[in-house]
């Protein structure tokens, strides 16, 4: 591993005591395993840091030990790591429970991986119970996805009572009813994908805002339902270059993906009784049932 961690010459009795106190008692192979493993990790992301932070690294002064004083019942992050995890935070992706982790001090999250945190509709702790808390244009297309539309019609709550089959047309009573809509089984998205492609920004980003409401885009950061906001509970990956470098890149397409729906949801917001009337319209020229 071509990473300078050398420990700096000990200067002080404070510094002798410290390093005293990284030494661990090994009374067996167990011990020794995990030993083994908490030191790999360590290496791991300090090479991480070094490797895309290197100025900041080399300038870092910040502990790489962790604090003593904490129950080892974790492994846990040292002052050091959490620098970089700020860094990867700020210019590579996100990591939704960094601020609990920098200004709780409980560290639950595993050290060893990278919890993937939810961009898209997996943000919403109750996909179909929090349809209520979505964007008013993000609500409007909801008939159009196929996740949407079995939600609206059939989901029920643990009384057994419908939920959404009345919801939507209250919702939007100036605008197309739910059976109006085409159901998107019913639906050619070739056709769809050519007609919205035709009529331009920003109507041409329909197909991938349905995706998005489906959560089927095949970006991580937008199909993920789990993470920070289902209790730790969700996509994890190790601390590796191919991963830190996946993430990074999936999460610059992710950004464009949102930039684009946005900017649908911008215009039907603008107007939304013509332009949703605009998008219905489109949308049922591509049925395939006549």
């Amino acid at each position: 591993m071509n990473v300078n961690t050398q420990i700096s010459g000990i200067n002080t009795v404070e510094q002798a005591i410290a390093l005293l106190g990284q030494c661990s008692v090994i009374s067996g192979i167990g011990d020794a395993v995990k030993y083994l493993e908490h030191r790999a990790l360590r290496y791991q992301l300090l090479f991480l840091y070094s490797y895309y932070f290197p100025q900041q690294y080399s300038q870092s002064r910040a502990s790489v030990y962790p604090n003593l004083e904490e129950e080892e019942e974790w492994l846990k992050y040292t002052e050091r790591e959490l620098e970089f995890l700020q860094l990867i935070n700020d210019n590579l992706f996100p990591l939704g429970y960094l601020d609990y982790l920098l200004e709780e001090h409980t560290y639950l999250i595993e050290p060893s991986q990278i919890l993937v945190t939810p961009l898209g509709m997996g943000q919403l702790e109750d996909y179909e119970m929090s349809y209520c808390d979505l964007a008013i244009a993000d609500k409007a297309l909801l008939p159009m996805s196929n996740i949407g539309r079995e939600n609206l019609e059939h989901w029920q709550n643990h009384l057994g009572e419908d939920c959404y089959s009345e919801w939507f047309d209250a919702e939007f009573s100036s605008m197309p009813e739910m059976n109006e809509i085409a159901h998107p089984n019913n639906v050619n998205y070739r056709q769809l994908r050519h007609l919205c492609f035709e009529a331009g920004s920003p109507i041409c980003y329909l197909p991938i805002a349905l995706k998005l409401l489906d959560q089927n885009t095949n970006n991580i950061w937008l199909d993920e339902e789990g993470g920070w906001t289902q209790c730790r509970s969700g996509t994890t990956l190790d601390w590796s270059m191919e991963n830190v470098d996946y993430l990074h890149r999936e999460y610059l397409k992710a950004r464009r993906i949102l930039d684009a729906v946005g900017s649908l949801l911008d215009w039907l917001e603008s107007d939304l009784t013509t332009n949703f009337q605009y998008i219905v319209k489109t949308w049922n020229q591509c049925t395939t049932r006549r």
